[in-house]
């Protein structure tokens, strides 16, 4: 985003944690005229804005109804939206057991809320010519596994469009146990390949996966088993291996108002890290850049969009 003024920002989950953080630092910024909160709850979205009024002192904040793991949800939140977003943030997001159930649409709420939703959101941005410079796709450590947290990295046999397709409606997991972990570092997985099938398809435009690292102060961790709950916000920490919230939401925010940041790149922690400077993920997972895994991967996502 660059420094000029009137800029227009589209954040979703944008009541609690990272979205209300990105939300306060980018409204700190002189070239923000407009941010818009995309909040499923509209109590906790009308208090976010309130809050976030008097912490940065400006009246810039407008709220969208919008849940991302409901398709038609989007589609009427989008129409809510009035004219063009320059940057949009892909903020919401959802990981624990519940998030293995099927949605309305056939698909699996986690793959919903963190990428379906999405897709058809900044899809719908640009086919009605209304997104005007970036869009930021929030990644995780966890599409290359996080060992600390016990949490396994994708792994698949050919990454075409039939096997992924396999995560997105559940069925990767016929006949065993789900595992809700692993069926999050997918999702995020399929979204960086989407994204970098974007880029190619819009050079005009600047489509970054960041990851917010291993932050304290969001509920991502609210609906995991208690041992993971415990990491999370106490073991983690005390070992170095966590950031605070604002540093975790400046990575965010560093996506959309950097241009340094290479269209269709996904970057997070150094191997091996969950904080810390970002790298480009595809320095040592070099299948993100393939863009017939790129392809595959958007092509399977639309299997699911009416």
């Amino acid at each position: 985003m660059s420094a000029l003024q009137g800029k227009t920002v589209l954040i979703t989950g944008a009541n609690a944690g990272l979205g209300k953080e990105v939300a306060r630092q980018l409204a700190l910024r002189p070239e923000t005229a407009r941010i818009y909160l995309a909040c499923r709850n509209k109590d906790r979205a009308i208090a976010a804005k309130a809050e976030l009024e008097v912490a940065t002192g400006r009246r810039i904040f407008d709220v969208v109804i919008m849940d991302v793991a409901d398709l038609a949800s989007v589609r009427v939140g989008l129409a809510a939206i009035d004219g063009s977003i320059d940057a949009l943030v892909m903020n919401a997001g959802v990981i624990g057991p519940q998030s293995m159930e099927l949605t309305a649409d056939g698909v699996t709420t986690v793959f919903a809320t963190n990428v379906l939703g999405h897709v058809v959101l900044l899809e719908g941005l640009l086919a009605e010519g209304r997104l005007g410079e970036v869009a930021v796709f929030a990644g995780s450590e966890a599409v290359r596994g996080v060992p600390k947290l016990r949490m396994k990295g994708p792994s698949f046999v050919s990454t075409s469009t039939d096997e992924l397709a396999t995560v997105i409606d559940g069925s990767y997991f016929a006949g065993r146990k789900p595992d809700f972990n692993l069926a999050f570092g997918q999702a995020k997985y399929i979204g960086a390949l989407w994204m970098g099938s974007l880029a190619r398809q819009h050079p005009d435009h600047r489509f970054v996966t960041v990851s917010p690292g291993n932050t304290t102060g969001t509920r991502a961790a609210s609906d995991l088993p208690l041992p993971m709950r415990l990491a999370a916000k106490y073991v983690l920490p005390a070992l170095g291996l966590a950031h605070p919230l604002d540093v975790g939401a400046k990575r965010l925010v560093d996506g959309v108002t950097d241009p340094t940041l290479s269209s269709g790149a996904f970057y997070a922690s150094a191997a091996n890290k969950l904080n810390g400077p970002m790298v480009n993920q595809a320095d040592f997972l070099p299948n993100l850049s393939n863009p017939s895994f790129q392809d595959h991967a958007n092509e399977a996502i639309h299997r699911f969009i009416s």
